[in-house]
């Protein structure tokens, strides 16, 4: 006779076992897909952020005092669309033509690979952009010493949508802004 301990496992006890550990291992490989994913967009938002952080810095370190408060010197030549930037050929802290920010305005866009290197100016992204950052000085009304510096880095393929600057502020893009102050020399 064959006592209880020695008779083994039912086969509803085996696909119990085995359904359950399948549910089990399916619940991990979706977590582990899941984790993939928002390391990836996190990657991306770093290097979106990263990029606007780097072309706000440079819009911060143009010239913008003022002679003992009689004379105002302002930075409007610099071009900050090329790498390195030139000190001629660009607009400099001028203010562009309509929202800069909204579409691709020669001087105030330039196009970048996935890790945010740059790889070109101008108001078409070349092959390999991944992202498009555009930037805009304004003068806030009333304080005729203050500018608005903006900066948005957006996926490129987003050139073109009315909704790209929403989008890149919500979704792996990134919108930063600053005021400046004209000091004295």
């Amino acid at each position: 006779m064959v006592s209880n301990d020695e008779r083994g496992f039912s086969i509803i006890e085996v696909v119990v076992s085995v359904s359950l550990l399948a549910v089990g291992v399916s619940a991990v490989a979706q977590l582990a897909v899941l984790s993939a994913r928002a390391g990836t967009s996190a990657q991306a938002a770093d290097t979106a952020h990263y990029a606007a952080r780097g072309k706000l810095e440079q819009l911060r370190a143009l010239t913008f005092v003022s002679d003992d408060g009689a004379v105002s010197v302002t930075d409007v030549s610099s071009d900050l669309s090329v790498t390195p930037a030139a000190p001629a050929g660009g607009p400099g802290l001028a203010s562009g033509s309509g929202d800069t920010l909204l579409s691709n305005v020669a001087g105030f866009c330039d196009f970048l690979d996935g890790d945010g290197r740059w790889l070109a100016g101008g108001t078409r992204p070349p092959a390999g952009a991944v992202w498009v950052r555009r930037w805009s000085m304004q003068p806030l009304p009333g304080l005729a010493d203050t500018i608005l510096l903006q900066v948005v880095v957006l996926p490129a393929r987003l050139v073109g949508d009315p909704r790209a600057v929403a989008v890149a502020r919500s979704n792996n893009g990134a919108w930063l802004f600053d005021l400046r102050t004209r000091t004295a020399r």
